[in-house]
């Protein structure tokens, strides 16, 4: 992507405009990962500040996509554009999770870098969808944790596929504020916020294995 195309784009995203087919197009074929992240995590802060929801309990229910198929980035781009103009009609979506294809034999998923940038435009692209929702069953949590800085702000996953604890440290490691929710994505508790950068390096941190 050419400097004046990111300068177009970087404009358009911080002034609130709304992005279009070409523009998610532009992004998916940006090399720039760092840059996207940075958009992405400024749109998902407009809308959600430091918080990070989640749900360790049933699922809740979320409008998708399935990537890492055979799908083009027009493909993506067109998915979540019909998603956006079906919440311009009904307004009845909460949130919207990005599902990584998963593929049997030795057929390999989708590259965590693939997934950061699908994550990243989705956000862009859906400036009418409050959430934005990464499974840590589906992904891992080291890659959902890396979500939270490109465009994600809600994490979900079965029962049991990780521990409470885990789920917190992970948020509160990514300097953010924890805040638990049910599956109608209504606020059941409001965690302390992410400790300082300074008293966080003062500690061993959590590697994820």
């Amino acid at each position: 992507m050419d400097a004046g195309l990111k300068r177009e784009l970087e404009a358009k995203v911080y002034a609130g405009e709304r992005l279009n087919r070409a523009d998610g197009e532009a992004l998916y074929a940006c090399d720039d990962l760092a840059w996207l992240g940075r958009l992405a995590h400024h749109r998902r802060t407009e809308l959600n500040g430091d918080r990070v929801t989640f749900n360790a309990g049933p699922q809740s229910e979320a409008a998708s996509m399935i990537y890492g198929r055979l799908e083009s980035a027009g493909d993506r781009v067109d998915h979540v554009l019909r998603l956006r103009d079906q919440q311009d009609r009904a307004g009845d979506v909460p949130a919207f999770a990005p599902v990584r294809h998963q593929p049997e034999g030795e057929a390999r998923a989708a590259a965590p870098t693939e997934t950061l940038k699908t994550f990243a435009v989705s956000r862009l692209l859906l400036d009418n969808v409050r959430h934005v929702t990464c499974s840590w069953a589906m992904h891992g949590l080291p890659v959902a944790q890396l979500t939270l800085n490109f465009g994600a702000d809600d994490l979900d996953g079965p029962e049991g596929a990780a521990d409470r604890d885990e789920v917190l440290t992970l948020i509160w490691d990514a300097g953010f504020r924890p805040v638990e929710r049910d599956g109608r994505h209504e606020v059941v508790t409001e965690h302390e916020p992410a400790p300082s950068l300074a008293l966080r390096r003062s500690e061993p941190q959590q590697v994820w294995a």
